[in-house]
């Protein structure tokens, strides 16, 4: 039976094609949230565990050292480098005090992006939803892109000067 009235339509077989597919933690937010393309694409990679870290390519034996480019302490993970990362909590302390949201900012405990944009989200009164939303996208992109810059030009960068980029 392809749909209710046993009519085929091209979107039925879309439909069976996610049947069984277990769902991406963060994926409905991710596809709610307004924020450039190549923004979103990064957060769905993330979503998904398949951003390049320094601990995924210790792993396949790209490199001998796992140590996050931006606080030089722990294995970078993409959970660490955007969450738990000292560099990057204080970045989100200032970014969502900016925005008289500190109250969700992460804290040191290990948490998976999707788990953290989930809880903050609920904290956040729904009119301002869709700017938290982007604001997370944006500042997830930024943090990828200074540990890049980091990581393969050798360019650090202050907490100040990163938000006043």
């Amino acid at each position: 039976m392809w749909t209710s009235d046993r009519v085929f339509s091209t979107s039925s077989p879309y439909r069976s094609f996610f049947m069984g597919q277990h769902p991406i933690e963060g994926a409905k937010l991710l596809q709610k949230a307004r924020a450039p393309p190549k923004c979103k694409f990064f957060i769905g990679l993330v979503l998904h565990d398949r951003c390049w870290t320094a601990d995924r390519r210790k792993r396949h034996g790209l490199q001998d050292d796992d140590t996050c480019s931006l606080c030089n302490q722990l294995p970078e993970t993409i959970d660490h480098l955007l969450l738990v990362c000292p560099f990057s909590r204080e970045v989100w302390f200032r970014a969502l005090c900016m925005m008289h949201w500190g109250a969700v900012s992460s804290t040191a405990q290990t948490y998976t992006l999707a788990d953290w944009w989930y809880g903050a989200r609920k904290r956040i009164s729904k009119d301002d939803r869709r700017c938290f939303d982007f604001l997370v996208v944006l500042l997830c992109w930024l943090l990828w892109k200074e540990r890049n810059n980091r990581t393969f030009n050798h360019r650090v960068r202050t907490i100040n000067d990163f938000l006043c980029r």
